[in-house]
């Protein structure tokens, strides 16, 4: 792992379909964009963040998240989904989130830790191996 030194951000966006409903994904009963995928996109975020700190053989495992999902967003529109570095502590990584519509309101936000893992040993422990 290579060592944080000032500013990561990484954003993604997604046009909401009718395959990321809270309806499609169960979460639900509308054609609105559910919660589940929201915090997909946000961990899609966290990852391409933290991604540049990472050495070969190590990824991100998430471990905590605590956000809201604030304004419902309809078939079609755009979401945009920013993650931002605060801090790390050995292993661990903070980052805070937030996500917006192409209007600029704000459609969720919160905290998501992850923590760096060798791959390999990770999934050999998750094996029982």
């Amino acid at each position: 792992m290579k060592e944080f030194q000032g500013k990561l951000t990484a954003t993604v966006e997604l046009t909401v379909s009718q395959k990321d409903t809270a309806k499609a994904v169960k979460s639900g009963s509308l054609d609105v964009l559910g919660t589940p995928v929201l915090l997909a996109l946000f961990e899609e975020a966290t990852c391409k963040c933290a991604q540049p700190l990472l050495d070969e053989g190590e990824t991100t495992v998430g471990t905590k998240v605590c956000v809201s999902h604030d304004k419902a967003s309809a078939v079609g529109e755009k979401v945009m989904a920013s993650a931002v570095l605060e801090k790390t502590e050995g292993r661990k990584f903070v980052f805070s989130v937030s996500a917006a519509d192409s209007k600029g309101d704000v459609v969720g936000k919160g905290e998501i830790e992850r923590f760096v893992v060798l791959s390999d040993k990770f999934m050999k422990r998750v094996q029982g191996l």
